[in-house]
């Protein structure tokens, strides 16, 4: 069963960057792997998620219909979900956005897991 749950999110156009994230999690601890900002929480729960070059991102990625999920599209996100599921060393971060035009994208992110204190994850 999985269990989404919902973020609040920003989008800058101009840069391209969309910021989703949890507004009563304070984030302790990041994690950036190329264009993807991972923020945990003292709870090593996903507080924060920042996509850099976002439409790149999700370039090539199933859409429905015919639209293409360029900027413009990325500017019209009304909603967005997001349900984290363990795995023995990494965690897949399942982001459900839903658009005004009332078109839904389910896109996968799988980054490490924090199991064992490391550099990254110090302050946690």
């Amino acid at each position: 069963m999985t269990l989404l749950k919902k973020f609040d999110f920003d989008y800058d156009f101009e840069n391209d960057s969309l910021f989703l994230y949890d507004s009563k999690s304070k984030s302790k601890a990041s994690v950036e792997m190329d264009d993807v900002i991972i923020d945990f929480n003292s709870k090593k729960e996903v507080s924060a998620i920042e996509l850099l070059n976002a439409s790149n991102f999700f370039r090539g990625m199933d859409f429905e219909g015919d639209e293409i999920l360029d900027k413009e599209m990325l500017d019209s996100i009304k909603e967005c979900k997001i349900d984290v599921i363990a795995k023995s060393n990494f965690l897949v971060i399942k982001l459900l956005l839903v658009f005004k035009s009332m078109r839904t994208l389910v896109a996968p992110l799988i980054v490490p897991g924090i199991h064992e204190p490391s550099p990254a994850a110090a302050m946690v």
